[in-house]
């Protein structure tokens, strides 16, 4: 029987240097021996930003649009230009001095050089509409990525080959088009298939889609994620990892919550949800293909690979709230002390709460001295709204009474 195949995807710092490609291109290998695998790689970490820092700026609606100061090809829009030429080739050409063998070397330094030259000509080219420039630039640093990548996963005598973008999209809109699901797995057919089949690594860039008429698109910043699930539903995959610099998802952001732990199982609605309220591991629409075609999605790390990381199933896995969220800046309004308006938060408890977890975190907070302007159920699991003075001491509070209590009561439990 054929095996079903792996998609791992890497974000920009588990490819931010010549080490981290090697790191990235053991984990492949090792895993390309037993099953076929695919690869999604992101760009280095920052070249996004400097590329689209050069082409324009991001609105409020998300739509990218050019620098006034660049609609004319200016002495010094040219020097800026060689000078985005030398760092983006110093950049990647170190990266691959260090990852790449001495007989891989040369056609990746070729793919690198035709590419930036491609790229310049896209930066250069004053009749292409705005959107299409922007989207055109703007995924040249996946592409660099791959080609790098791929010669690293060579160096290990794995063979690999970079995939012509197999994510079919709809026409962009504001900068984040939608996945065509029955397109994108006739893309992964021809395009990505006959790699697996032959038993070469197919490697991907990232956040890369092409609308109906076979222009550049782009799924989003932190596309990448979407773009491996998607992928992964294209060729039928059994997981899909998520590789990042954490071990896996954290209960809580640990920026505010020192103490947030990591949560070895989510179901794919509870992924999602966190993803919308803000945490920062996955993309808010990751979930969507695996969701419908039930695939396993691991979220692990790049730098601790023996880690298992995050498991997110379609498995609600009981009773209880997994993790807290903290939503700033609500647009209503309540009255304070001094009889002036101030601005509410919202710490939403996500997952399944049991009968008591509502009353638990109210007394929690009312212990605390903190004041609760609402709460109650929603489909998230809890909210709790407070002013946005007790925002963050009302997360603690509630991820400390509700997710680490709940882990509490499990220790407890397991060792009884």
């Amino acid at each position: 029987m054929k095996k079903e195949a792996l998609v791992i995807k890497f974000g920009g710092t588990s490819v931010g240097s010549g080490k981290a490609f090697i790191r990235a291109a053991k984990i492949v290998a090792d895993e390309a021996k037993t099953r076929p695998t695919a690869v999604v790689v992101s760009a280095m970490s920052g070249v996004t930003d400097t590329l689209l820092g050069h082409v324009g700026t991001t609105g409020s609606s998300g739509r990218m649009t050019r620098r006034a100061s660049e609609r004319t090809p200016t002495v010094a829009a040219r020097e800026g230009l060689s000078e985005l030429h030398r760092t983006l080739y110093t950049r990647h050409l170190i990266a691959a001095r260090e990852a790449v063998a001495e007989a891989h070397f040369p056609n990746v330094e070729r793919r690198v050089l035709a590419l930036l030259g491609e790229l310049m000509e896209k930066m250069s080219d004053e009749g292409m509409a705005s959107d299409t420039r922007a989207a055109e630039v703007a995924t040249h640093g996946e592409r660099l990525s791959a080609e790098i990548l791929a010669g690293a996963i060579k160096s290990l005598g794995v063979d690999a080959s970079v995939a012509e973008d197999p994510i079919a999209t709809e026409s962009e809109a504001d900068g984040e088009a939608d996945i065509c699901p029955d397109a994108t797995r006739e893309r992964c057919r021809r395009n990505v298939a006959p790699i697996l089949d032959g038993g070469s690594v197919a490697v991907v860039p990232g956040y890369v889609g092409r609308s109906p008429e076979g222009g550049i698109t782009t799924l989003g910043r932190g596309g990448s994620d979407l773009s491996a699930t998607a992928l992964g539903r294209g060729v039928g995959a059994s997981e899909v990892w998520i590789m990042t610099d954490v071990d896996g998802v954290l209960s809580a952001d640990p920026r505010l919550v020192p103490d947030a732990s990591l949560m070895p199982k989510l179901s794919y609605r509870e992924a999602r949800l966190f993803a919308e309220l803000g945490a920062k591991v996955l993309h808010h629409k990751t979930m969507e293909p695996v969701a419908d075609a039930g695939i396993e999605v691991r979220v692990g790390n790049t730098f601790n690979p023996g880690c298992d990381g995050t498991r997110v199933s379609g498995i609600e896995d009981g009773e209880g709230v997994r993790c807290v969220a903290l939503r700033r800046e609500l647009r209503f309004e309540v009255p304070c002390a001094s009889g002036k308006k101030s601005e509410a938060a919202m710490v939403v408890g996500i997952g399944v709460p049991s009968s008591d977890d509502l009353s638990r975190g109210r007394r929690s907070l009312r212990k605390a001295g903190i004041p609760v302007l609402h709460s109650g159920s929603a489909p998230a699991g809890l909210v709790f709204s407070v002013s946005e003075e007790h925002a963050e001491a009302a997360l603690r509070t509630l991820h400390d009474s509700l997710v680490a209590g709940r882990e509490r009561s499990l220790a407890g439990e397991a060792v009884a």
